[in-house]
């Protein structure tokens, strides 16, 4: 190609975009590279006797094992691998690994991507596929499924392997090598486990270190009817809560609060209260017990969380009324004078200039039932002949069947707390609403 050098600008644009173009070939080509299946896998550290190294060759004459492995990763989503390579505790007795003193194994990739495992969670836990996993879609990976004939497998390092398919016919060394295992419990998480184009892997001596116990808010004591109660821990990802309510100790079969981890938090924001919801509304005296649970470290303590729920004062209908005061931003609220803490604060919607409260707290406060659909979305409340339907996100409501327009539409804020609009609801009920705008005091009397 010949440059006209009687255009000098035209020159200079041309000579810069065949540079562009060169340096994203040059990019793109060691990117591949990189990225490119492993051709060895290093095994060393000071749980083996004999550190080795085994080409792509070695691993093919070995003795070959395919398996079919259920899996859910942290977003959550369901999918199926097949993998065929080679067990990976065959490789480790070819390592020499010190069976008496190994605890830790550290999985690292050719692009650096880091696993750790314990010897206990991969050899001593027994690890399966779940046939009937797959409960609603791929992508209701929170929806714990049928963990009905379960069948036995085991780590491998995959030669071939294919992701999203029961089907070997698809299998293919993209991803070579990989880390593969199964599931301890139906609701596992193992996908962040899978360790693509894996080339080294380090036997510890090192004693695992112990999870975070998890902490939940409130933290325990008397509670308003209707509390909802949160968990957290350190990390809220990988790391997860599992938890019960009926007095047994919790483990890998109880239900788990975490579901989404907290590296999807912000681009889960619409399905993150429905689905890391709080535990609740709490009614009765409940003790939660809740216990973290994750890889590459042992099992936190128990964590025992006890709730006692609080008298709250009846109306009279004979007329003694009940003062119910609340005010902006905080938790704190009183009853006729005694103080309660609900579970989240009232908050102001400036677009609307209008007070949104917790749904449950002020509604059982007034004595009235409060129902929630989660599949429609709806929170139904009733109290003496009178029936309000609200839906999340929309300004019609119900009153007795006939359709209304709010200036405000219900809606939840993280962790999956409803709030409805005060003024509309209350007086719907027959209560009268004062607001202080200095003090954001809401006093409602009935």
């Amino acid at each position: 190609m010949q440059i006209n050098h009687k255009n000098p600008w035209l020159s200079r644009c041309m000579v810069t975009f065949f540079g562009i173009i060169l340096a994203f070939i040059l990019f793109f080509t060691l990117t591949t590279s990189v990225l490119a299946a492993s051709d060895s896998l290093e095994i060393t550290g000071n749980g083996v006797e004999n550190p080795i190294v085994f080409t792509l060759d070695d691993l093919k004459k070995m003795e070959q094992h395919r398996y079919v492995y259920s899996c859910i990763n942290t977003w959550p989503t369901k999918k199926w691998y097949v993998g065929e390579g080679v067990k990976l505790w065959d490789l480790l007795v070819k390592a020499g690994i010190k069976e008496n003193e190994a605890k830790l194994l550290r999985f690292t990739s050719k692009d650096s991507y880091t696993v750790t495992l314990t010897i206990k969670e991969l050899f001593q836990d027994q690890r399966y596929r779940f046939p009937n996993f797959k409960t609603g879609g791929d992508g209701d990976g929170h929806l714990p499924g049928d963990p009905s004939g379960k069948i036995e497998v085991e780590p491998i390092v995959a030669l071939i392997s294919v992701e999203g398919s029961d089907n070997p016919d698809y299998m293919n060394d993209l991803n070579t090598l990989l880390l593969m295992m199964g599931q301890r419990a139906v609701t596992e998480q193992t996908g962040n486990l899978f360790v693509k184009y894996l080339n080294k892997i380090e036997v510890l001596t090192e004693k695992p270190e112990k999870w975070d116990a998890p902490q939940a808010n409130p933290p325990g004591g008397t509670v308003a009817p209707g509390t909802m109660v949160t968990l957290s821990n350190l990390h809220s990802d990988d790391d997860k809560i599992y938890y019960t309510t009926d007095g047994s100790d919790p483990d890998l079969n109880s239900p788990i609060y975490n579901w989404i981890a907290s590296r999807w938090w912000a681009a889960r924001a619409d399905v993150l209260g429905n689905i890391n919801h709080p535990i609740g509304p709490i009614n009765e005296d409940t003790i939660i017990k809740a216990i973290t649970i994750g890889p590459g470290k042992e099992d936190s303590d128990i964590a025992i969380f006890k709730y006692e729920v609080a008298d709250v004062p009846k109306i009279t209908r004979e007329g003694h009324p009940k003062t119910i005061k609340l005010t902006i931003g905080l938790k704190e609220a009183s009853i006729n004078g005694v103080t309660y803490t609900m579970d989240a604060a009232p908050y102001l919607d400036t677009g609307a200039g209008r007070t949104l409260v917790p749904v449950r707290f002020i509604s059982e406060a007034l004595e009235a039932k409060v129902d929630w659909d989660p599949q429609t979305q709806k929170i139904t409340v009733n109290d003496t002949g009178k029936e309000i339907i609200l839906t999340l996100g929309m300004n019609e409501v119900l009153v007795n069947g006939v359709k209304q327009l709010m200036d405000c539409a219900p809606g939840t804020l993280p962790p999956g707390r409803t709030f409805i609009p005060l003024r509309f609801v209350i007086e719907t009920l027959g209560a009268s609403v004062d607001y202080n705008p200095g003090s954001g005091q809401v006093t409602i009397i009935r």
